[in-house]
């Protein structure tokens, strides 16, 4: 048994492949209501620059929509936001290189993929993330991940490709429900109790990936509880069939993501015909080490994490 909560979590790797169901195998959505993207913007109501903060929900929008380019008459319906001023918000956009126009159809633009790989290129953590899993002793063969807590989703923002190639759905700067992800328990089962309890209301049901996803608050607490018992966390084919994860969380790291407290993770995800007990092991030792690696960062940008234990 290995033992140190807050230093491990393992869930069964936040691999993904398959369309979200709802608790009756209904395909269904996971992003989070569009006509609520100008409200989750920080500051969007106090904002003195209210254009900025509808400026950044017309890309939050086209993020969560990424398949299907969005129309002027279909971004002012959702975001209730006045035609005429998402017209020339995106029209702005569209002359920065941040959105692409065709057809009269808007999707995101070229010009975020530079600003996106420039943050990656500069940030310390992501930098020392992929220097410290080309050392690792077992889990440099898997894909590691680097994953941020997000309310009750996780986002992706590193990713380490070992020989044992996987297809995951937790692409980089991707979100994934928190309670499918290994990643995303560990992080959950690190918060005060008052903070998850605040995050978990009114949640009649879990998004669904998997038949063996979580469906319910009690499943998700219950998981929670034996994953502070047991110092990680486990994703056993909750993202992705065939797929199983673990995860630790970085001692240190609680950016802010707005108001509420963000615990990073680092998980590893392999396929579960090759999760055999000593490998598991191995992998949780290696996370482990990863985690150590990566804690001084965070005590340096963020201060040190609260312990609820």
């Amino acid at each position: 048994m290995l033992h140190g909560f807050g230093t491990v979590a393992g869930t069964p790797m936040d691999a993904g492949a398959g369309t979200p169901m709802d608790a009756g195998g209904t395909a269904r959505r996971v992003t989070r209501s569009a006509r609520d993207a100008v409200a989750r913007v920080p500051g969007a109501e106090r904002s003195v620059a209210p254009a900025v903060a509808r400026a950044v929900a017309i890309l939050e929008l086209l993020a969560e929509n990424v398949a299907v380019p969005l129309g002027l008459s279909e971004i002012a319906r959702r975001l209730d936001i006045p035609k005429s001023s998402v017209a020339n918000l995106c029209a702005t956009l569209v002359d920065s290189g941040l959105l692409f126009r065709r057809d009269g159809a808007f999707s995101l633009g070229r010009k975020l993929a530079e600003l996106g790989g420039a943050y990656l290129a500069s940030a310390d953590e992501v930098r020392e993330f992929r220097d410290a899993c080309r050392s690792l002793t077992t889990a440099a063969e898997e894909t590691v991940q680097l994953a941020v807590l997000d309310q009750m989703e996780v986002i992706y923002l590193a990713r380490h490709e070992g020989r044992q190639y996987i297809r995951l759905a937790s692409e980089i700067g991707r979100r994934l429900p928190a309670s499918c992800t290994a990643a995303g328990k560990v992080a959950l089962a690190t918060l005060s109790p008052a903070d998850l309890a605040d995050r978990l209301h009114g949640l009649a049901s879990l998004p669904v990936l998997t038949t063996h996803s979580l469906r319910s608050r009690s499943e998700l607490l219950a998981d929670l509880e034996t994953t502070r018992r047991r110092g990680y966390a486990i994703d056993d084919e909750e993202t992705a069939d065939g797929v199983v994860c673990f995860a630790v969380t970085v001692p240190g790291r609680y950016a802010e993501l707005g108001p509420a407290a963000s615990p990073w993770a680092v998980s590893v995800a392999l396929l579960k015909a090759r999760a055999r007990d000593d490998r598991r092991e191995q992998l949780v030792l290696d996370l482990q080490e990863l985690s150590r690696r990566l804690a001084p960062l965070g005590r340096e940008m963020f201060g040190s994490a609260p312990d609820w234990r």
